[in-house]
């Protein structure tokens, strides 16, 4: 999640090969909601939050924690 707009948002995916949608959260809506603070969040299609970690995890970690995710039906 970003105070950044889309298009700042779509240049760093390109520049760092980002493949999962990143938020743009202007008005702040979303952040309100969930906190302030360099955070990750796993959220899954139906919206429950599946993994969260205060800074940013680990590739490896990550990954794992992204395996674990696409499994859930």
């Amino acid at each position: 999640m970003s105070d950044d707009d889309l298009e700042t948002l779509e240049k760093f995916q390109k520049e760092y090969a980002i493949t999962f949608p990143l938020i743009a959260d202007k008005g702040r809506k979303v952040r309100k909601s969930y906190g302030w603070g360099r955070v990750t969040y796993l959220i899954d299609k139906k919206g429950i939050v599946r993994f969260k970690q205060d800074g940013i995890p680990e590739n490896e970690m990550f990954l794992q924690e992204l395996k674990k995710l696409q499994q859930i039906p």
